[in-house]
């Protein structure tokens, strides 16, 4: 080894034997084979063994085998189910030409519990898609209201809160695909119409991208299938609050609401020229302030009366004066809204609300709260898109872009139901995709079988810092789906 040794006068060249670097320790010298079953994705053995004993598979069997050719050959549902979820929750690689890589994976295979005939390649993958490219929305939507039941059920809200709103799925570099047709952001693509409750989809609509958030009947068909399902398989009496964005305010929907479902909105709405000459006419001193953190939104209520509506409703207007980092706002910078809800207005729901507990959701400030927490419906598109890792989709027909994001929101499901039933104390249940990856699925693991047991090898640093031992046994036993 050479050193470079310069001062003002002159220029060293020293010369060191390879024993004055001991303390870098033993170099690896050599490159070898070993037919050890080993993989870096060991968490997923853990989060299969969880969707297998919650019972999801056969939910979905049950919903899904009338509309397909029933057959002994080939891949079957369950296991193509199972290759589905694995290749969503890892996430390493996203394309549907990795699945040939993963067949030939030892590890890999093991892992999956399964035997190397049993893993599919990409051309079984895109033909099982092809098969399953007829089952339609209704039949995907009863699965994801099973899921909700069975959540609804184990938490037992007094009052429910859903959030609607559309995911625009970017396929600007993807342009060939059925239905892929221009978004409101100016970029082609699909857009998802979705209906959440917390952190889950429990109700989705997959359309083209031109499909505005209140195209057609769509969102009342989709809130109405909602409320059914809740007051059939939960509750007759449990109020129901819907906040929605603007594209969502509408006279037609505000009807069904009050008239025929007897549920509550909170929804913003645009500034119609009317009601921004009205304002004008307010009096300072008429204006309260609500507060949040450093934030500080001007308020004042009123009711109103839009040309083309039949009653007056409730209306808040705010005006954000003070941002989040304390700076106050001026002129154009300020942002101002209208909130149009029916607590208060609503007998019917208004009863139930107060028979739940709900006597603070008719105070002015609470509703503004209730509205601005619909950036919360944001985390969860970008926690769903995290979990994809990319927007585009992968197939040219909109049924099978449709079964593929369908599979996606169920593996989002389980997801968020794995931080909460297993995963408790280990990981927050409000970490992203990337974050879960990384502490409960990216890990070392050595699968070796002997004595008649197959055993999941992990270093002894994994085994204490996730406590594995308790996530196995909580897997065995997880809170089972009870289907109708």
């Amino acid at each position: 080894m050479c050193i470079l040794d310069v001062t003002k006068r002159s220029i060293t060249l020293h010369f060191k034997s390879e024993k004055d670097y001991f303390f870098m320790g033993t170099k690896i010298t050599k490159i070898g084979i070993t037919n050890d079953k080993i993989s870096a994705r060991g968490g997923l053995t853990l989060f299969l063994r969880y969707v297998e004993q919650t019972g999801l598979y056969n939910l979905i069997l049950g919903a899904m085998l009338p509309y397909l050719i029933k057959s002994t050959k080939g891949l079957q549902l369950q296991g193509f189910l199972k290759q589905i979820l694995a290749f969503f929750i890892d996430g390493t690689d996203i394309s549907i030409s990795g699945f040939d890589q993963r067949k030939k994976d030892e590890g890999y295979i093991a892992l999956l519990e399964n035997s190397k005939a049993e893993m599919a390649s990409s051309h079984q993958i895109k033909r099982y898609f092809s098969k399953i490219s007829i089952v339609n929305d209704l039949v995907f939507n009863k699965i994801l209201h099973e899921l909700f039941i069975w959540r609804i059920k184990i938490t037992k809200p007094a009052i429910i809160e859903l959030g609607i709103d559309t995911m625009v799925m970017d396929n600007d570099y993807a342009k060939k695909r059925e239905g892929n047709k221009l978004t409101y952001k100016k970029k082609n693509g699909f857009q998802p119409l979705h209906i959440s409750w917390g952190s889950f989809l429990i109700d989705v609509l997959f359309r083209a991208g031109d499909a505005h958030s209140n195209h057609g009947t769509d969102y009342t068909d989709r809130v109405r299938a909602i409320v059914k399902l809740i007051r059939k398989r939960y509750s007759k009496d449990a109020p129901i609050i819907i906040c929605a964005d603007s594209g969502f305010a509408d006279q037609k929907a505000y009807l069904e609401f009050e008239e025929n479902l007897g549920i509550h909105y909170i929804t913003t709405s645009r500034m119609y020229k009317g009601v921004k000459e009205y304002m004008a006419q307010i009096p300072v001193e008429s204006f309260a302030e609500f507060s949040k953190k450093k934030a500080i939104w001007r308020f004042v209520e009123f009711g109103n009366k839009l040309v083309s509506w039949t009653r007056f409703r409730r209306c808040i207007y705010t005006d954000l004066t003070r941002d989040e980092n304390g700076q106050y706002l001026m002129g154009l910078k300020r942002t101002d809204s209208f909130i149009y809800t029916n607590i208060g207005t609503c007998p019917v729901a208004d009863k139930k609300l107060k028979s739940a507990g709900g006597e603070h959701y008719f105070e002015t400030e609470t509703i503004i709260h209730r509205s601005h927490q619909r950036g919360a419906d944001e985390l969860i598109h970008r926690s769903i898109k995290e979990l994809a890792t990319k927007e585009q989709l992968p197939f040219k027909k909109f049924g099978m872009n449709r079964a593929y994001y369908f599979l996606l929101v169920i593996t989002h499901f389980f997801f968020e139901t794995y931080k909460q039933d297993i995963a408790a104390g280990v990981i927050s249940i409000a970490a992203y995709p990337n974050t879960f990856r990384r502490k409960l699925i990216d890990f070392a693991v050595k699968i070796t079988s002997g004595a008649r047991y197959i055993t999941l090898n992990v270093t002894r640093s994994i085994y204490q810092t996730i406590n594995i031992a308790e996530l196995w046994k909580r897997c065995q036993s997880p809170p089972k789906i009870q289907v109708a």
